[in-house]
């Protein structure tokens, strides 16, 4: 199947509102991943206006901590999204597969996603999806953060409740005002999943549940699982508590402030 000069090859992945496949740019060879989003999803012309919107916004991010946006189609009522392809495995499944993660790793790997956020912050660019399923890790070891596809414009301070409910903001999740510490939120909670393997409200039964235990109740302190990590156990939830604070005054107010106290996890 081809998709103007995109010779598709095999399915990557499947969401709830896009499948990724893996193809090849036929004017340059190079792999790309390319996403199509699902049938029906841009028949709405306001839908196709804010596809549209956020495609030209991710198109001008250019970070090595960001998967880069080559292209993107709107054709017919279909939409496509062409994608450099990052050879790797995301932070969820490698997790799962290894468990919790040593202090030194996490720390490494929340560096790198904060400069992109920290890039994307100043070019006005909310994220709204950072979770572990959403950070690559290329077999050279790089970290990618990928999946802008609901990203938003920092300017506008409203957002409809969109993205993964577990690691969003009381804010987020309640359709209130937005801005860079919500993405703050979701690194605290995606820290606390790297560490532990598991999320913070997963026996949450339902969705209102789920949603009373995000805007009112205290994230479980961590403990570590590995034994030359124990120095670190304060550090780590001291972190951890100040970017879910329900108050957004009271969490880290930048990537930068807390890129600053996770220096303390690598050193």
């Amino acid at each position: 199947m081809r998709i103007r000069h995109y010779e598709i090859w095999k399915p990557i992945n499947s969401g709830g509102t896009a499948n990724v496949y893996l193809a090849i740019d036929l004017h340059d060879g190079r792999q790309v991943a390319l996403k199509k989003l699902k049938n029906g999803m841009l028949e709405n012309p306001v839908m196709r206006e804010k596809f549209i919107e956020e495609a030209n916004r991710y198109l001008y991010l250019n970070h090595p901590n960001i998967v880069k946006l080559k292209d993107f189609i709107l054709e017919d009522k279909e939409g496509y999204l062409i994608m450099e392809f990052v050879d790797g495995v995301n932070l969820k499944n490698f997790v799962e597969q290894v468990g919790g993660l040593p202090a030194q790793n996490v720390g490494l790997f929340c560096m790198e996603v904060l400069a992109a956020l920290a890039y994307a912050h100043k070019k006005e660019v909310l994220h709204l999806d950072i979770k572990p399923a959403n950070i690559m890790l290329s077999e050279k070891n790089e970290i990618k953060l990928i999946d802008f596809g609901i990203s938003s414009d920092a300017k506008k301070s409203k957002k409809e409740i969109m993205g993964s409910p577990f690691y969003m903001s009381p804010e987020q999740i309640s359709g209130k005002n937005i801005d860079q510490r919500s993405d703050i939120y979701s690194v605290g909670v995606t820290i606390y999943e790297l560490f532990t393997g598991s999320l913070p409200f997963q026996s949450s039964k339902t969705r209102e549940e789920l949603y009373e235990h995000i805007k009112s109740s205290e994230i479980p302190k961590v403990k570590m699982n590995f034994e030359c990590d124990r120095e670190y156990v304060n550090d780590v939830n001291e972190i951890i508590t100040n970017c879910t604070a329900k108050n957004p005054d009271n969490r880290y107010q930048s990537c930068e402030a807390l890129q600053y106290h996770m220096l303390k996890l690598i050193q």
